[in-house]
């Protein structure tokens, strides 16, 4: 279920409820085509109405640069290519160790037709975040979901801030697993919203 927070966001940037009717109605094709490709599986995916979320989130905000940490099995990087349509590109930070049932590769869901605007860095948020930071001139959207621990959440979302501070648009999974971003967001004196399940978006 969509949360209030979700709608808030958009009557906050001033976008007509048609329009992000639209843009859920659109987030349906690329949840049908996941859920296809997953099936019963069992691999820590985010929810339907995360997906729904994310997707209208991006196709608002046009991004030319995303930065995501931890791909799984590709089921938010799929959502978030999908959104981009054929701009921008997503750079997905993620060990790239097979898990879950059968121990599947790592971004299995993500379909051939997006994966030339995704680029893969294997290996933890620790390791590569900041290098990878070093190398754009901007970062219009970062998501989070890897290490869900206070101590690497908090690393992480004080590593991207200098990169996205002008128009902070941060997405942070599981964020009820720790304080770090509400603490995070009364710290930069961002707005958290809760807009579907355990997802969170922080920003202005």
């Amino acid at each position: 279920m969509l949360n209030d927070d979700f709608w808030d966001y958009f009557e906050t940037n001033g976008v007509p409820v048609l329009q992000v009717r639209k843009f859920l109605k659109d987030s349906n094709e690329v949840v049908n085509y996941e859920r296809s490709v997953l099936k019963s599986g069992r691999y820590w995916q985010i929810s339907k109405d995360e997906v729904r979320s994310i997707y209208s989130i991006i196709r608002h905000r046009e991004p030319e640069t995303v930065v995501e940490t931890g791909m799984g099995p590709g089921v938010s990087t799929t959502s978030i290519l999908s959104a981009m349509g054929n701009k921008g590109r997503l750079v997905s930070i993620d060990p790239g160790i097979p898990y879950g049932k059968g121990d599947r590769e790592v971004g299995f869901v993500i379909p051939s037709t997006l994966r030339s605007r995704l680029e893969h860095v294997k290996g933890t948020s620790s390791e590569k975040l900041e290098s990878v930071l070093e190398s754009m001139k901007k970062l219009d959207v970062f998501f989070h979901d890897s290490d869900h621990t206070y101590q690497n959440v908090m690393f992480e979302l004080k590593t991207v801030w200098p990169k996205v501070r002008r128009n902070p648009l941060i997405l942070v999974d599981n964020y009820d697993w720790s304080d770090a971003a509400a603490d995070f967001a009364k710290e930069k004196g961002l707005k958290l919203r809760n807009l579907a399940d355990d997802l969170a978006l922080l920003s202005k």
